[in-house]
């Protein structure tokens, strides 16, 4: 996990501390949870959500972690202070949440965000049999992260697209996934997936912008039919998808897609503004 760590400075467990200055280790420790925040002007977006679903993670598991997530929330906030104000991603990560107070790091990642150009050619997906043991809670999984990433580089792809025994599309290795189908848009239900937080605010925007939203299953066979596809994340937020295995997509100039990607975009600037 030293490798990860990006900026000068990070904490563990309330403490300060330089990169470097520790040896860190999380190899014999089981249930590590984690998020990842995206961080713009100094502000962690939607730092709530991602706190909640901290919590959610933990809950999934039969552990309680109230008691820590304020310190949590503030420490996080020092960190980007401390280093001053890095455009990156945060990473907090707990273990040993078995215990009354669970141990935590909170430090930046070296981060990869979609080239600008992407948004309008669309990516490249493949798709990748698996599933998740337990898909809502966010848990450090190397040899499933190991296997995805050897797909995605073997396939000259950005994404894999996760199929389950009964080859449905769940999610992407890191993303959720979305289907655009005439005015409506799809995306599986939340209790076979990582519900993430730009998950959460898209289906918002499209109930506010009367978009319909349908969550069910979706078949492998459903990316024969529909329009459009695109991915959300804290990474790449809305991005359209142009390829799945061998199969062309228009999603970048999609009417719904585009009007989804700039609502999103808009409430970022927003979040900003306001904190």
């Amino acid at each position: 996990m030293k490798k990860e760590i990006n900026e000068e400075y990070f904490i563990h467990n309330g403490i300060v501390m330089k990169k470097n200055s520790k040896k860190i280790s999380l190899d014999k420790v089981n249930n590590v949870i984690y998020e990842v925040i995206r961080v713009i002007e100094g502000v962690p977006l939607f730092l709530e959500e991602h706190i909640a679903r901290l919590s959610k993670s933990a809950d999934l598991l039969n552990y309680n972690i109230e008691d820590i997530l304020e310190t949590i929330k503030l420490d996080t906030k020092k960190t980007i202070m401390l280093n001053e104000n890095p455009e990156l991603n945060l990473k907090i990560l707990l273990y040993n949440i078995e215990n009354p107070i669970p141990d935590y790091y909170i430090f930046f990642i070296d981060s990869n965000y979609p080239k600008e150009e992407l948004y309008n050619t669309g990516i490249k997906t493949v798709t990748f049999k698996a599933t998740r043991d337990n898909p809502n809670a966010k848990i450090i999984n190397n040899e499933f992260r190991k296997n995805v990433n050897e797909s995605i580089e073997k396939n000259n792809a950005y994404e894999a697209l996760l199929l389950n025994d009964n080859d449905e599309i769940t999610e992407g290795s890191r993303s959720n996934v979305f289907f655009v189908k005439n005015d409506t848009v799809y995306t599986p239900p939340g209790s076979k997936v990582l519900l993430g937080t730009t998950r959460n605010k898209i289906i918002k925007i499209c109930n506010d912008l009367n978009i319909r939203v349908c969550e069910e299953p979706v078949n492998v066979s459903f990316i024969n039919n529909c329009d459009a596809l695109f991915i959300t994340g804290t990474s790449p937020k809305v991005l359209p998808i142009s390829q799945v295995d061998d199969k062309i997509y228009g999603s970048p100039d999609n009417k719904i897609v585009l009007k989804i990607m700039e609502s999103y975009n808009n409430l970022i600037e927003d979040y900003i503004a306001s904190h």
